[in-house]
């Protein structure tokens, strides 16, 4: 009984590797997403826009700048805990390749 479950476990992880391994292009897809929702940089060509000292004045930036139409991309508020040259606070992004 304990060989039959260790290869179920085997077989369960082996499984799940190759699922992972099948939407590696989806998650490299959604990378600038994922880097808002952690609050990490920017990555490149996406540039943050603030800082705003609450959610309600980003969100009105964001839209603003939504209904203005100038940047190809736009990602939606977000806080960023601060570094480098950026301040603590609420952040949109825009992308400007």
């Amino acid at each position: 009984m304990k060989i039959r479950r260790l290869h179920s476990a085997v077989l369960a992880v082996a499984l799940g590797v190759s699922v992972l391994a099948g939407t590696a292009p989806a998650v490299a897809a959604t990378q600038t997403s994922v880097a808002v929702a952690a609050g990490t940089w920017p990555t490149p060509d996406w540039y943050l826009q603030g800082p705003y000292q609450t959610l309600a004045a980003c969100d009105l930036a964001y839209e603003d700048a939504a209904q203005n139409g100038q940047y190809t991309g736009l990602a939606y508020c977000h806080w960023f805990r601060g570094g480098g040259p950026y301040l603590a606070g609420f952040y949109y992004e825009v992308y400007i390749p």
